[in-house]
């Protein structure tokens, strides 16, 4: 089938993922258990969280979704040819969040451990992904029904719309941040509140978990339509 239509599906449930992601994220959490969270600047921010909410978390969630759908790029690539994952390999780690929130202090053995798992789950979502892409059918939930049965839809989508996976294997090992600048927030004197870096790493995980318990047993209800219609 084309390679479009497969995206287009991918990016229908990455926005509910996102989107989901967005309305579970507690910012107050964040600024509270940030270091600078007994500070003006922090203490300014929580009492106007929803702009922050506005123009710094959800652009933040958006361009992580904008980094996943380029990275299924190269990894669409791999599914469709014949050619070796190790030709991918370098552009898919380029654009995957996990690796680019790795911190500077994991090194060595732990660093290439880290890399092999984050390249062994998009080489196994090509692998996945490959007999769809050359499925004759240009409609998506026919190509599926066509070419996986019920169980192996539905155990394709619980391995890979479990993104938070990578960060529940190593947790400690990321640090998702965020710089924010009062002034471009809420205007006006905060111009003169010096920029404010917080780390949400712990955040991410929980509300990501959230989505997750939402998206995925959606998806496994279109799963379950697809093959009783």
């Amino acid at each position: 089938m084309t390679r479009r239509a497969v995206e287009r599906e991918f990016e229908r449930y990455l926005s509910q993922f996102v989107d989901e992601t967005y309305a579970a994220f507690d910012v107050a959490a964040v600024l509270r258990g940030s270091s600078g969270g007994g500070s003006r600047v922090a203490g300014k921010l929580l009492n106007n969280s929803r702009p922050l909410e506005r123009h710094v978390i959800r652009p933040k969630l958006q361009s992580y979704q904008q980094q996943i759908l380029a990275q299924l790029e190269p990894v669409l690539d791999y599914a469709a040819t014949d050619t070796t994952f190790d030709t991918y390999a370098d552009e898919v780690l380029a654009r995957d969040i996990y690796w680019n929130a790795l911190r500077d202090t994991v090194r060595g053995d732990q660093r290439e451990q880290i890399r092999e798992r984050l390249l062994a789950r998009q080489q196994s979502f090509g692998d996945d992904l490959a007999p769809l892409v050359a499925a004759d059918s240009d409609d998506f939930w026919t190509a599926v029904t066509d070419t996986y049965d019920r169980e192996t839809a539905t155990d394709i989508v619980q391995t890979h719309f479990e993104f938070s996976v990578p960060l529940r294997e190593d947790q400690n090992a990321f640090a998702f941040e965020l710089s924010i600048d009062p002034g471009e927030v809420l205007g006006g004197l905060a111009r003169a509140l010096p920029t404010l870096n917080v780390e949400f790493t712990d955040e991410a995980l929980r509300s990501m978990r959230h989505a997750e318990q939402q998206v995925i047993p959606s998806a496994k209800a279109d799963v379950e339509q697809a093959y009783e219609s």
